[in-house]
């Protein structure tokens, strides 16, 4: 057991826009559907599917995180590969285009149309409103000062009594 301790995986994130990390890691802990899940080098292969949320990236004793939202993670060997639709540190994330995207999810499941009146799926709305709670959830989490803040004041100014609304359920 002490040899797999000075190993690392070689972690690979990428996205449709960029490769967004690449290095190697102690240990990753990831969102997937079933819950949060950890990996370090030597881990059996295995694919599991993301769901929006904090990844846990360990270097050298120290964790960075960053904000996935959907996609997939394959472990094989030494080398794990995440693929997902967008990949943010906290500090590159824009708290307005946040909430605008959250309201515009609520606004999209009362009318069944987007900001164009072009009609949208219910279960493509939730998952916007999803991925923009994920995101204020981070940024409560693991944003700076200053954004914690500023996300506090968006949510004052933006929802009635500073809570936010809460998504529907999807509907059969």
């Amino acid at each position: 057991m002490a040899e797999l301790e000075n190993h690392k995986i070689n972690l690979l994130i990428v996205t449709p826009y960029e490769d967004f990390f690449e290095g190697l890691v102690d240990s990753v802990r990831i969102p997937t559907n079933d819950g949060e899940f950890g990996f370090m080098a030597g881990h059996t292969p295995f694919v599991a599917a993301l769901e929006p949320g904090a990844c846990a990236l360990t270097v050298n004793g120290k964790t960075r995180y960053c904000m996935l939202s959907e996609g997939y993670c394959e472990i094989n060997g030494m080398l794990a590969l995440i693929v997902c639709n967008s990949a943010e540190w906290p500090e590159n994330m824009r708290l307005r285009r946040i909430l605008i995207a959250y309201q515009s999810a609520l606004d999209e499941l009362i009318t069944h149309q987007d900001k164009n009146g072009r009609p949208v799926f219910e279960a493509d709305s939730i998952a916007k409103g999803k991925r923009a709670l994920a995101r204020m959830r981070f940024i409560e989490r693991y944003g700076t000062d200053q954004q914690r803040e500023r996300l506090a004041g968006y949510k004052k100014s933006d929802f009635i009594d500073g809570k936010i609304p809460r998504l529907p359920e999807l509907s059969e």
